[in-house]
């Protein structure tokens, strides 16, 4: 993010964890954790996942929207406005000279990344052909990442394209491909032996809910 958009996103962020805000942002951040994923507390993908989850309900769940009147600044009140309105995707990183352009491999279409873009230059250079999940907020000079980026490992690029392919071709909603590909993250940085081609699967693409009586159980 740019440095000012990391003040109103930082800002954004302390506001909804505190009362009264706090339990129902907890509780979505909870949910985004059980359909995704929970890491083990402690280690660096727990915060990740974490970080993508606090993401999703400040411009999914409406937090950023319902705080930003509370902010003093109307400059910052119209950086907040741009949360929600965010862009979600699958991309994949090119160089054009001295820029970064990112590619949405799910909805299409090409973004620069500004240079003063902090979350950008932290992760990009140490994930080069990997695809990650994430969320852009656009300016006048170019996009800033917002700080939910989840990168995937580099030798499961190809698996998430087939993956990827297949969502497209069902039509899925762009948040539900995301999630899908959180959960695939998850199953193989946790699960033993578990290689790139048996998480990625188009199969896998459909969540079950753990807590729900199978459907051959029901009367």
């Amino acid at each position: 993010m740019t440095p000012v958009l990391s003040a109103v996103y930082d800002e954004l962020l302390a506001r909804a964890m505190q009362p009264p805000e706090a339990d129902a942002f907890d509780r979505w951040v909870q949910a985004f954790l059980r359909r995704t994923g929970r890491f083990d507390a402690g280690g660096a993908e727990a915060a990740r996942r974490m970080d993508a989850a606090r993401e999703d309900a400040l411009c999914r769940g409406g937090w950023a929207a319902r705080l930003a009147g509370g902010l003093s600044d109307p400059a910052e009140q119209s950086l907040a406005a741009l949360l929600p309105r965010a862009h979600r995707g699958v991309f994949v990183f090119d160089r054009v000279r001295e820029h970064r352009i990112v590619r949405d491999l799910l909805q299409g279409g090409a973004f620069l990344l500004v240079p003063r873009d902090s979350v950008g230059r932290e992760v990009i250079d140490d994930n080069e052909g990997a695809v990650c999940v994430a969320r852009l907020v656009g300016g006048m000079d170019g996009c800033a990442m917002l700080p939910g980026v989840v990168f995937h490992r580099a030798d499961a690029t190809q698996h998430i394209l087939e993956v990827v392919a297949a969502a497209r071709e069902r039509g899925m909603a762009v948040d539900d491909v995301c999630e899908a590909l959180l959960r695939m993250d998850h199953a193989l940085q946790t699960l033993s032996r578990v290689r790139p081609a048996f998480a990625y699967r188009p199969e896998a693409l459909v969540w079950r809910d753990p807590t729900e009586t199978p459907v051959w159980r029901r009367r």
